[in-house]
């Protein structure tokens, strides 16, 4: 883009020189030689700054691993001026493993060593030099980390007694506990854990519970009424009878009964944020235990030599374990929620409580507000840390934020919310190998821009060869037209976030793009602005599918899609038969044959519309084929005679002056 834009500026600038010499002769000397002249050159040069940034915007980007302490100045310089001249516009850098994990590297560069933190400010120093931005991230874990400030789960053990006598001394065993970097078993003594509450349920039958861990057929079936749950020990104070260190003082009614000791520990899962230093991973759920995260590892980071160099702060949440309890878990459940957790405690040790559609809710907020809580303490936290600093996130599609990352979740949740470049990690099968090609590779990367990814971040050992640089320019120049504009999707699918192990499973039919949306994209659906309708990212959708039964929908969600439907909304919420939409006014976006694939971008002008197709073979031989687009809503035009190489690509750009410009990425120069 730089190269063809360029002249362009110097035709500007000589344009002025004419103007004034023409109306103004006597004046140009002296234009010159004022600060006029100094502000027509910044001008000039922010022009060509605002190229070259989009140019950059463009570029892929790669992960640099520092492994095993294997880091020197000489690969320092050898690693980033070969990205660079590949063509790569930025790169993540990521300290991996300890030095002493591998015999070969025991005299690398250990982390956090003087040595180390002389490695880093270098490797500022020269991407800072280059105009090459860069990322570090954040992993969770981090030995300044302590137990109470983990990740929580919630433990339990259990004990069977007879009722109608009075119980005394009866230890209910302390459930398992997190102890000097390890899970110790039930009945341990010492370790990092906190009793929440204590229940004795009762019995219904002679050899057994009348509950066991809950099924949904289970919790239909066997159902155990709130009268046969009695508290035993709550938090705040003793309810009924004396439990102390999990001794218990009591006397129960007649009967079998099950007494349930619940509390929370760390949940054990560990990472190391710089490679070296494993420690516990942080509670997600507690603002102030991430702001520690934070400044322990980052921050520190930013403020060192050339550190403004750092542009991005990213967070990859598929390297982190679970949790279901943390920080004021129980009250911040109960402001969110309305109503106390404590008393369905054991509905998180799988007893299904007074009725099925009351376990199930109960399952759902407790999953929602873990959900909310995950957003707002831990993405949130770092978001605002990140801004301070003047810091872009990127992250997996959790939540919005400056760059998702991760296929087609990345791909719906960016188009819902106006988040663009979507990025995705590309060429993972690839990695340490050698066998894969660009010819190899060709397919799957045109695979996934079709998907709707527009920009791509490489394994770092397969991007530095001079050989990659024609393969880089091709995926640039794709990059740099789908990131222009808005997607053209036709169909959302509402995929529940209730039902968290749905696996989308939707196919639509062929010449229309599809997103998922989740509850809170759906219910932020409105019509203020637009009769279709609009979403967060001014993204029109015409079709909503409706994938989960519609007895198993919240009257929340009902109501929205009753509004919708109210709207004009095509609701389809049945299985759908028909090839195409075309009986809803809706013909297919663009008809190709068989073992083709496209992605659509819509450019909004001052002169009007442009519409960006880009179209792949995925066949590994040459093809003639014919194509038919529709631009705009209705109005279709047909282009014939599509000649397309083995795995061949090809931009197809329609505007509504009836111009048409039909280009061969991989044959032309990078703009």
């Amino acid at each position: 883009m730089f190269n063809s834009f360029f002249p362009q500026l110097w035709l500007f600038y000589l344009f002025i020189l004419i103007f004034l010499r023409t109306f103004a002769p006597n004046k140009i000397k002296t234009f010159m030689n004022s600060k006029k002249r100094y502000m027509v050159i910044a001008l000039l040069a922010l022009l060509v700054v605002s190229a070259m940034a989009y140019n950059d915007e463009a570029k892929p980007w790669t992960f640099w691993n520092w492994k095993y302490g294997s880091v020197s100045r000489p690969g320092i310089h050898a690693d980033l001026t070969g990205m660079k001249n590949v063509g790569m516009g930025g790169i993540w850098l990521m300290p991996v493993r300890e030095a002493g994990e591998r015999l070969e590297f025991q005299d690398g560069v250990a982390q956090l060593s003087p040595e180390f933190w002389k490695m880093m400010d270098y490797s500022f120093q020269l991407a800072d030099s280059l105009d090459f931005d860069m990322g570090i991230h954040v992993l969770p874990g981090n030995p300044l980390v302590l137990p109470a400030e983990s990740m929580q789960k919630v433990v339990w053990t259990d004990t069977i007694v007879k009722g109608g006598k009075k119980i005394e001394g009866l230890q209910m065993w302390q459930p398992e506990s997190y102890k000097d970097g390890k899970m110790q078993s039930a009945g341990s003594e010492g370790g990092y854990y906190q009793d929440i509450a204590a229940f004795a349920i009762r019995f219904k039958g002679k050899s057994g519970p009348a509950w066991r861990n809950a099924t949904d057929s289970a919790a239909r079936s066997e159902a155990v009424p709130m009268t046969d749950v009695l508290p035993l020990k709550m938090e705040g104070g003793m309810v009924m009878g004396v439990m102390v260190n999990g001794i218990l003082q009591n006397k129960l009614p007649k009967g079998s009964w099950c007494l349930l000791r619940m509390g929370h520990t760390s949940t054990g899962q560990t990472h190391a944020t710089d490679g070296k230093d494993m420690g516990l991973e942080v509670d997600r759920f507690s603002s102030a235990a991430v702001k520690k995260l934070f400044n322990s590892w980052y921050a520190p980071l930013l403020n060192r030599p050339h550190g403004d160099v750092v542009s991005y702060l990213y967070i990859d949440p598929r390297e982190w374990g679970s949790q279901n309890w943390g920080c004021q878990f129980a009250e911040e459940f109960k402001v969110r929620r309305g109503y106390d957790l404590i008393p369905y405690l054991p509905v998180m040790a799988g007893v299904p409580l007074e009725s099925a559609s009351r376990y199930e809710q109960v399952q759902n907020d407790i999953r929602l507000t873990i959900e909310e809580l995950v957003k707002e303490k831990f993405f949130q936290t770092l978001t605002r840390l990140a801004e301070e600093q003047y810091v872009e996130v990127s992250c997996e599609p959790i939540l919005r934020t400056d760059h998702p990352d991760d296929m087609f979740r990345a791909v719906s949740r960016a188009h819902i919310y106006n988040e663009n470049p979507v990025q995705a990690v590309a060429c993972t099968e690839n990695y340490g190998a050698r066998n894969g090609t660009p010819a190899l590779l060709k397919s799957s990367i045109d695979r996934h821009l079709a998907l709707g990814i527009n920009r791509f971040i490489f394994q770092h050992d397969i991007v530095r060869h001079p050989e990659a640089r024609g393969f880089m320019d091709y995926i640039t120049m794709c990059q740099h037209y789908l990131q222009q504009g808005r997607p053209v999707v036709d169909i959302a699918v509402f995929h529940p976030s209730e039902n968290p192990e749905q696996k989308n499973s939707y196919r639509a039919p062929r010449g229309y793009k599809y997103d998922l949306m989740n509850k809170d994209a759906l219910l932020k659906w409105n019509f203020e602005y637009s009769p279709k309708g609009k979403l967060p990212g001014n993204q029109d959708y015409r079709i909503l599918v409706v994938s989960q039964p519609d007895s198993s929908l919240s009257a929340e969600i009902k109501a929205k899609l009753e509004e919708l439907r109210e709207e004009g909304i095509v609701i389809i919420d049945k299985p759908y038969q028909a090839k195409n939409f075309s009986q809803y006014g809706i013909d297919p976006d663009v008809i190709l044959p068989e073992n083709m694939d496209y992605a659509h971008r819509l450019v909004l002008e001052a002169t009007g519309r442009k519409d960006i197709y880009f179209l792949i073979n995925q066949e590994n031989k040459e093809r003639q084929i014919t194509a038919t687009f529709r631009t705009g809503t209705s109005r279709i035009r047909q282009i014939v005679n599509l000649n397309l190489p083995a795995y061949g690509s090809v931009f197809v750009i329609l505007s509504n002056r009836d111009d048409m410009q039909i280009i061969s990425p991989a044959k032309l120069p990078l703009p």
